[in-house]
């Protein structure tokens, strides 16, 4: 497990360095946490506020896996919204 900081209400990665981090902490914009996963990169991981955890994203999977896991989620993603434009265009088309 390693030392990681992570931003104060979202959870989202801060740093790693501890004299950043600590003065973040200092200033009430992060949370030290001394149970994040080293060897994963900051953009999948996310602390729960809730329960004390970091959640990893495609955890079990490597760098790859994970870039390939997010891109199918982000066109997922964009496919879903498309799809709702398009049914709420239709709608306000046929209320004119």
């Amino acid at each position: 497990m390693a030392t990681y900081y992570f931003k104060v209400g979202t959870g989202e990665p801060f740093c790693e360095n501890a004299v950043t981090g600590d003065d973040a902490v200092a200033k009430g914009q992060a949370i030290k946490t001394t149970n994040a996963p080293g060897g994963v990169e900051s953009w999948r991981m996310k602390y729960n506020f809730s329960d004390d955890t970091v959640t990893v994203f495609a955890e079990g999977k490597d760098e790859a896996g994970a870039q390939a896991d997010k891109a199918t989620e982000t066109a997922d993603a964009k496919a879903a919204d498309k799809t709702k434009m398009d049914a709420e265009a239709a709608a306000a088309k046929a209320d004119a």
